[in-house]
Parts: structure tokens; C-alpha cells; sequence
């Protein structure tokens, strides 16, 4: 069982500068946490309550430290526990580059990232290009949107401009081609912009890009970022 101070470490992880200082992040739910353990990232420790053990204790095969109802409700980050959760570390994934990725530009909905996490992975996408004024990584609620797939994916945050440079770069802008009758590359980056802002001008002005749109048929104003991410993809890389 974890000490008083371990707990009130874990519990303050739900804030960004103490997941920044620790170095240390909260997987949530049997099926992440099981994904987790059968992989090479590193785990600080496993908590669950008595009566996630009394429930699912054959499923379990990886060693857990139980702790209280009261203990693990202040400790996850979910309005209602799944009643084991993962504490882990900081990893940066060592993946070889697929053929395509995903570049991000001010996407600030953690269920966005974590869904557009999880499209990549179903997409063989495992390189995904954050601005600095993206949602970060380690949030809770994005890495449960993931749904699992963050270990799969690796997230790279940092200048656009300069973490693109060289690449050949499809943005989704309202006057580009039309992604359903252009020419399908075989590899590059796809650029997705903020919901509200789209892509910064600065971001445009500093990466070679070839506009690219999703024609609408009805009246709606925009596609959330994350549907936007999957038709794309479904077009340019998908079979």
C-alpha cells in the first residue's frame, strides 16, 4: 500500500504542473491499464479498491497496490472511478516514422486529441506533430480518450515550422482541392487547425503545403477537428 505522501502525490496529478514536475501521469480503466502492462512503458505502481478485486481479481496478472473507495476517488480524475488506475511515467515512444502523419495546430479539446490519437493508430499513423499551443499529451482526459492507443502513437510537441520543415504538408483549409477527386499522395503530413481559428498564418507561412478541403453538402459552419481528422485520413490513407 502506497504512504500518505505517494497518495498525495498521485492525487495531485490532475494538474499539469505537478505532471510536468514528477514526471508521472494516470492511466484509468482495466482495458488501458491491461495495455499498458503488456507493453514496454514504464508504470510507477497499479491502484485498485477491494471491490474492483473482489469483481475482476482472475483478469488481473500484473501486481496492484489496493488502497480505499474514499482513497481512489480522490486519486482518479474521472466523475465516476473505474476503480483501477495506472500511475506512469513519462516515455517517449521509440516508433520508425510511418509513411504518413498527423500535424496539430491549436487543438485545445483533450477529447479531440485523445480521438484523433486513437484515429491515427487505427490508421497505422504513429507520429503525431503538436504546436506548443496544443492540448497537452499527458492529460488525463486525453489519454483516456485514447482509449489505449497513446502507446502506440508517439506525440512530439513543439515549433510547426520547424518540426515540418522539408515535409511535404496536405492542410485542411476552406479553399483548398477537393479531397474526394485530388490525386491521393502516398505520404506526407496532414495538417488540422484549431475548430474555431483554423491553421495559423505563421504555421502556413513557414511549411511547404498543398491545401486540401472536405466539400460540404448541407448548411453546417465547420467539422469538429477530430471528424475532419478521420474523413481526411479515410481519403489519403486509407486502402
Amino acid at each position: 500500500m502506497p504512504s500518505k505522501a505517494k497518495l498525495k502525490l498521485y492525487q495531485q496529478l490532475n494538474s499539469k504542473k505537478f505532471r510536468q514536475k514528477y514526471g508521472l501521469f494516470v492511466v484509468e480503466g482495466l482495458k488501458s491499464v491491461n495495455e499498458l502492462t503488456q507493453s514496454n512503458w514504464p508504470v510507477e505502481t497499479i491502484l485498485c479498491t477491494p471491490a474492483f478485486l473482489e469483481r475482476y481479481g482472475e483478469q488481473i496478472d500484473f501486481t496492484f497496490d489496493l488502497i480505499s473507495s474514499e482513497e481512489f476517488a480522490a486519486t482518479s480524475h474521472l466523475i465516476n472511478p473505474q476503480e483501477i488506475l495506472a500511475i506512469a511515467k513519462f516515455h517517449d515512444t521509440n516508433l520508425p516514422t510511418s509513411p504518413w502523419q498527423i500535424a496539430l495546430d491549436g487543438i485545445n479539446d483533450p477529447g479531440n486529441l485523445g480521438t484523433i490519437i486513437r484515429i491515427a493508430d487505427w490508421y497505422g499513423i504513429n507520429t503525431i506533430y503538436c504546436s506548443e499551443n496544443t492540448v497537452e499529451f499527458y492529460n488525463s482526459k486525453v489519454i483516456q480518450s485514447t482509449m489505449g492507443s497513446f502507446l502506440r502513437v508517439k506525440v512530439i510537441e513543439g515549433n510547426l515550422g520547424e518540426l515540418l520543415a522539408g515535409k511535404d504538408v496536405y492542410a485542411t483549409l476552406l479553399d483548398g482541392k477537393n479531397i474526394r477527386t485530388m490525386d491521393k499522395p502516398t505520404e506526407g503530413v496532414l495538417l488540422i487547425g484549431n475548430e474555431a481559428n483554423g491553421i495559423d498564418a505563421a504555421t502556413l507561412e513557414a511549411v511547404r503545403h498543398t491545401g486540401i478541403t472536405i466539400p460540404g453538402i448541407g448548411h453546417t459552419e465547420s467539422l469538429n477537428a477530430a471528424m475532419a481528422t478521420a474523413i481526411c485520413c479515410e481519403r489519403l490513407v486509407g486502402e
